[in-house]
C-alpha cells in the first residue's frame, strides 16, 4: 500500500493515520474477544484480520474490473526504451571525477501510461491478469480464516484445515503464475501497438516479454507442507482423544 502527498509531513501523517486505524481495529477485536472470554485473543485477532484481508481483495477484484472496462485504462510499468541524449549507458566510459552525486548515464525500462481505445480482447487479457493475481493473494487469507475458526472450536488440527491447505495450494500456484504471465504479456503486446517504431525517443522494446516470479511456487509449496503437517496433527489428535 502506498501513501502519497505533496510534502513529507503530509505523507507521514497518512502513514500514521493508517497505522492508528489498524491498531484501533486490532484493539477493538481484542477487547471484544476478552469480553466474550474467547479461548484465544490472538487467534480471534488473526481470524478478523484474515477476513478483512479477503474482503479487501474482493473489493480489489471489483475495482479491477471497473478499471479495465470503465473507459480509458491506466497501465503501470509498461515496457519501453527511452533514449536520452547524452545519457546512454552503453560502451566503456572514462570514470567521472566528482565530489558530489553526479548523473553519468541513465535509462528507463518502464513507464506508467493511460491508453484510450483499447479493444475488448486486450482489456479482458489485462483484467484476467489482475483478477488472477488478486485470487492468489486472497486464498491464504481464506485458509487462515478457516484455520482460526477451527482452532476457536477446539479442533486446531481439524481435517477441514488440512483439506483447505491442500486445496488452497492449487489456486495460489495457478492463479499466481497465470496472473503475472497474462499481465506482463498484455502490457508487452499493448506497448508494441501504441509506441512508435525504433528511432523515436520513446519506443517499445520490440520483444514479447513475459515474467513469472518464485512467490506462487514457494507459497504453494508452503501450503502443501502445512497440509501434510496438519494431517499428521489430525492423526495425533485422534489418537490422543482415543486414549482419554
Amino acid at each position: 500500500m502506498n501513501f502519497g502527498w505533496p510534502d513529507l509531513p503530509g505523507a507521514l501523517l497518512w502513514i500514521a493515520g493508517g497505522l492508528l486505524v489498524t491498531a484501533a481495529f486490532i484493539g477493538f477485536v481484542a477487547w471484544d474477544a476478552r469480553r466474550r472470554r474467547s479461548p484465544s485473543v490472538v487467534i480471534e485477532v488473526a481470524g478478523a484480520l484474515a477476513r478483512i484481508w479477503v474482503a479487501f481483495t474482493g473489493v480489489g477484484v471489483v475495482i479491477s474490473v471497473w478499471r479495465w472496462f470503465g473507459g480509458d485504462v491506466w497501465i503501470a510499468d509498461m515496457p519501453v526504451v527511452v533514449h536520452v541524449a547524452g545519457l546512454s549507458c552503453g560502451g566503456v566510459e572514462e570514470p567521472v571525477a566528482a565530489t558530489a552525486p553526479t548523473l553519468v548515464c541513465g535509462s528507463v525500462s518502464g513507464v506508467d501510461v493511460s491508453v484510450a481505445g483499447v479493444d475488448a480482447g486486450m482489456r479482458l487479457l489485462l483484467a484476467a491478469g489482475d483478477v488472477l493475481s488478486l485470487i492468489a493473494i486472497a486464498v491464504p487469507g481464506v485458509v487462515l480464516a478457516i484455520a482460526c475458526g477451527q482452532a476457536l472450536k477446539g479442533v486446531p488440527f481439524s481435517r477441514v484445515v488440512s483439506h483447505w491447505l491442500l486445496i488452497g495450494a492449487v489456486p495460489v500456484l495457478v492463479a499466481g503464475l497465470g496472473g503475472e504471465l497474462l499481465g506482463s504479456l498484455g502490457r508487452t503486446i499493448l506497448a508494441n501497438e501504441i509506441f512508435p517504431a525504433p528511432g523515436a525517443d520513446v519506443v517499445s522494446t520490440g520483444i514479447y516479454s513475459v515474467s513469472v516470479s518464485w512467490w506462487p511456487i514457494c507459497a504453494a509449496a508452503a501450503l502443501g507442507a502445512l497440509a501434510a503437517i496438519f494431517r499428521h496433527g489430525t492423526r495425533l489428535q485422534r489418537e490422543t482423544a482415543g486414549l482419554v
